[in-house]
């Protein structure tokens, strides 16, 4: 188990690219990253954000979950 600060600014961070886009009132539930125009759900992007602070990938394949490798189209030697 890891721990993380919990100063970490895990909500305010845009999980994308890192922007730190400043303290959000806690009513805000979903945000837009004002450098990569990223679209979050403010739980979301937290658990996120604490999985990298923690030293884990934010994916289990860690490419974003939305691309898969596929042995067809390998040569192999």
């Amino acid at each position: 188990m890891r721990v993380i600060s919990r100063w970490e600014a895990t909500t305010q961070k845009c999980s994308c690219c890192g922007f730190r886009g400043g303290k959000l009132d806690l009513q805000v539930r979903e945000w837009e990253c004002l450098n990569c125009g990223a679209k979050h759900d403010r739980d979301e992007n937290a658990a996120i954000n604490i999985l990298v602070a923690g030293g884990q990938s934010e994916t289990l394949n860690g490419r974003g979950g939305k691309h898969k490798t596929s042995a067809s189209g390998s040569s192999s030697l």
